[in-house]
């Protein structure tokens, strides 16, 4: 069986192309019999070996129809992975899904879908969703929320599967992780990681820790991140406040702040090296979270927002989920999470079981009998 992606891939930055990354290294170690070629944008690396080639042909910001479709050759499967900003709303990317051989199965798996009460486009969004799942021949999605939007589209049910995003499994020591990164070896440590963003709510956490420090004295907030490369004034606005406020609330102290980017292969080690991963953001978005996947393949604990991208944390413990901007609500999470040990003993088995369930394997394995049904 021959596959072809359509995709960001490595080393572009960016959130697409390591999924991709991570959907095809699963799908190698299951069945390395497969042949795979990646159709992607321009910015990738170009690779060319027994049974797997990457082709970097095409440009979002150009017409990309026809070296998309010429580059395809024969191939018993499609996969295109769909991001808004990247494919866009005009008829590019319906163009390609039309020109593909009526011989080959075309599957797309829509990221993202945002209903249209949230969206700045309004109903433009749903409607692009709608038109290229029906052009495609069966639907990937991560999360009921987004199936449901898309019934809703009258996309019928039997082509829409619902495959859970993957988790890539780490075990690095703790104490390792801790002196790699020149952390506190004894410490109860809360991390945040990735781009600082006005959504993720890290002044939340601020307030949060103010009230657990009031029970326990030896407790730092790890921010590892900093600003994005194309950031929002928006953002670096954020990010002076979040420095303001550090200074105003006198936490220099507990705040670990370095302001800056941590590649990919210090992420596993960031993980590692804490004891509760937090996400306490906001947004609308129909989505699943890569990060949130990657704390739980780290077997961390994790207190999230109760929104829809995190609602996959109910399948591990609801009681990880709070309101959002809800800072006691962290912060009483938090203190059980280091008092109550039967509750973080539970929480870290629950963690253990659904990393399993959602590896990369294992979500392979899903995939590829969706490319083999008839």
């Amino acid at each position: 069986m021959k596959i072809v992606y359509i995709s960001t891939y490595l080393p572009k930055q960016c959130g697409i192309a390591t999924y991709t990354d991570y959907l095809i290294n699963g799908i190698r170690k299951v069945d390395p019999t497969l042949e795979i070629k990646i159709i992607a944008e321009q910015g990738a690396s170009p690779i060319k070996l027994d049974k797997f080639e990457v082709i970097p042909c095409w440009d979002r910001n150009e017409n990309y129809v026809e070296p998309i479709i010429s580059n395809i050759g024969a191939g018993d499967v499609v996969h295109i992975q769909h991001e808004y900003s990247i494919y866009k709303f005009d008829d590019r990317l319906p163009s390609v899904l039309q020109k593909l051989g009526e011989n080959t199965k075309k599957i797309i798996t829509i990221h993202c879908v945002k209903p249209a009460q949230f969206s700045e486009r309004g109903a433009e969004e749903e409607k692009f969703a709608a038109r290229i799942a029906r052009l495609a021949d069966e639907v990937i999605v991560h999360l009921p929320t987004q199936e449901a939007i898309l019934t809703r589209l009258a996309i019928p049910s039997k082509k829409i599967h619902i495959i859970p995003h993957g988790t890539e499994l780490s075990d690095e020591d703790k104490e390792v992780s801790r002196k790699r990164l020149g952390l506190p070896v004894d410490a109860k440590i809360l991390l945040m990681f990735g781009f600082i963003k006005k959504h993720k709510n890290l002044h939340i956490v601020l307030d949060a820790l103010m009230e657990i420090l009031e029970k326990f004295r030896d407790v730092y907030f790890f921010i590892a991140g900093g600003l994005a490369p194309n950031a929002s004034k928006k953002d670096k606005d954020y990010t002076e406040f979040i420095a303001k406020r550090i200074e105003e609330l006198r936490l220099q102290k507990n705040v670990i702040y370095p302001n800056k980017f941590f590649p990919n292969e210090d992420v596993p080690y960031l993980l590692r090296a804490s004891d509760i991963v937090l996400f306490p953001y906001y947004e609308e978005d129909r989505s699943a979270s890569g990060s949130l996947h990657l704390a739980i393949g780290a077997k961390r604990p994790t207190i999230a927002s109760r929104i829809p991208k995190f609602e996959e944390l109910k399948n591990i413990s609801d009681d990880l989920l709070v309101l959002p901007y809800n800072s006691s609500g962290i912060a009483g999470i938090a203190i059980r999470l280091f008092e109550d040990q039967e509750f973080r003993k539970y929480v870290i088995n629950r963690t253990e079981e659904y990393r399993v369930l959602t590896s990369w394997q294992t979500v392979a394995r899903q995939h590829l009998k969706l490319y083999k049904e008839k």
